[in-house]
């Protein structure tokens, strides 16, 4: 995380407050592996508007499934209404790719990974898409490979709904022709054009004229107390590191 003082909120924690003020009370909310902001966003829900929504993290000392075989397995059945993904690239339909940069054989970066996400891109309700930093390299008009997509042909079965993209700039939403992603609110401070410049794709943003976009409400002082402290301390046994630097911003 970048430097930042003890009042004014890092990008990371905006991201984390973004992403939580989308999730709703009584949802299921479910977040995977190696995902701090996710989890973070989640937890902020259940402490401050969503108290009746349950909250399942990979990597919690109280996971109450038997590896994650159970956890797929409601997926599958329905069960779960939120997750978070994120992709090394993601296009302007919202397509992600976590396999490879460059030729799938001889890439110049080997990823990770689908890592369930072909799954969860399906079967669970509503997808909230994140990425921790904003760039064109990050936001192509083609994928270098595909791991999993936003939408399917009508004969094929799926649950999902993508939400839209949250970045440190503001957030994309399917709204363009055939659901292309097109910016819908900037942070304070961050101009569309400042957005398109660091997109790969077009945003729709001159069809927009002259109405500005909405600025995104940055974190409240109860928000942050809350992530800083409360939040903080329920990461710790998960993700100690992320913890710890959320508690040097206090």
């Amino acid at each position: 995380m970048s430097h930042a003082s003890a009042s004014a909120p890092s990008a990371e924690e905006t991201l984390i407050c973004h992403l939580a003020r989308e999730l709703r009370d009584h949802e299921v909310i479910g977040v995977g592996n190696n995902s701090p902001i996710p989890a973070a966003a989640a937890l902020l829900a259940k402490a401050l508007h969503a108290k009746q929504a349950s909250v399942y993290i990979l990597g919690q000392p109280d996971w109450p499934f038997e590896g994650t075989k159970e956890f797929f397995d409601l997926m599958q059945r329905g069960g779960i209404d939120v997750f978070f993904l994120s992709g090394a690239q993601i296009d302007p339909y919202g397509n992600i790719n976590l396999h490879v940069i460059g030729d799938y054989a001889a890439p110049k970066v080997r990823l990770p990974g689908g890592a369930g996400s072909g799954v969860v891109y399906f079967m669970c309700k509503r997808i909230l898409l994140f990425k921790t930093d904003h760039g064109i390299k990050g936001f192509p008009e083609k994928l270098d490979f595909v791991t999993s997509v936003a939408r399917s042909e009508p004969h094929v079965h799926r649950n999902s709904e993508l939400v839209g993209v949250f970045t440190p700039l503001g957030i994309l939403k399917p709204t363009g022709l055939g659901g292309r992603l097109q910016l819908a609110a900037t942070v304070p401070g961050v101009l569309p054009s400042d957005v398109q410049a660091r997109t790969g794709f077009d945003l729709g943003i001159e069809k927009a004229g002259d109405r500005p976009l909405p600025l995104l409400q940055p974190p409240s002082p109860v928000e942050l107390e809350t992530l800083r402290h409360t939040i903080a301390a329920a990461l710790r046994p998960i993700y100690p590191v992320f913890a710890k630097q959320l508690q040097g911003y206090a």
